[in-house]
């Protein structure tokens, strides 16, 4: 597995290439090595990864899903084992999962192409069984990795960056310094909603 600087690198260069599901495959791997690092007596790299986007709701909900409460809401799909999924556990079986096993994303889990397009959209498409994330999940987890403080250290080329409602932060400036970030990307005052979305079995 590449480490997670090289894996941040290829996620911004994927997404530049408007490579998404492969710029996501390496922000996945992000979190993965960070969640190594962070937890390395946990064995089972579900329970380090989705425990990794749990403790930074903080992170996801601003950047990812803003206005949404992520500690509240579940969504209407069945995910293995688990009836009602939150967003870690969504991101973890559909997205980690299928690009680390080499699988095509199920249909109606594709990733909303507007990070780029020079507005502050973010969007989620919900519906029976389906939840469409914005690209902008991409660089909420790239932010995960780079601002943990296991990952001070590390370095990456010197003209990549991150932005949020228009600022852009270098990511060398970053690395280990999220308490900074969080409080720099909380200054929005924003909405925290529970979606009530029922169970799948009411949506049908």
């Amino acid at each position: 597995m590449a480490g997670v600087a090289d894996s941040v690198r290829k996620s911004l260069a994927d997404y530049e290439l408007g490579e998404l599901d492969f710029a996501m495959m390496h922000a996945c791997m992000a979190v993965d090595g960070t969640s190594k690092k962070l937890f390395p007596e946990m064995r089972k790299h579900s329970h380090r990864f989705t425990r990794v986007l749990r403790e930074n709701y903080d992170i996801i909900g601003p950047m990812g899903m803003p206005g949404i409460n992520l500690e509240t809401t579940r969504w209407p799909v069945i995910i293995k084992d688990i009836p009602e999924p939150d967003v870690a556990d969504l991101i973890y079986s559909i997205h980690r999962c299928s690009h680390g096993h080499g699988d095509e994303l199920p249909d109606g889990f594709e990733l909303i192409r507007e990070a780029n397009k020079g507005t502050n959209r973010v969007t989620t498409l919900i519906e029976p069984g389906k939840v469409r994330l914005s690209d902008c999940m991409i660089f909420a987890l790239l932010a995960i990795a780079v601002t943990c403080p296991v990952n001070e250290n590390l370095h990456a080329p010197d003209t990549n960056f991150l932005s949020f409602n228009g600022v852009e932060f270098l990511i060398n400036d970053l690395w280990g310094r999220r308490e900074y970030f969080v409080s720099a990307i909380q200054t929005l005052n924003m909405p925290s909603i529970t979606l009530n979305l029922g169970k799948l079995s009411e949506l049908k």
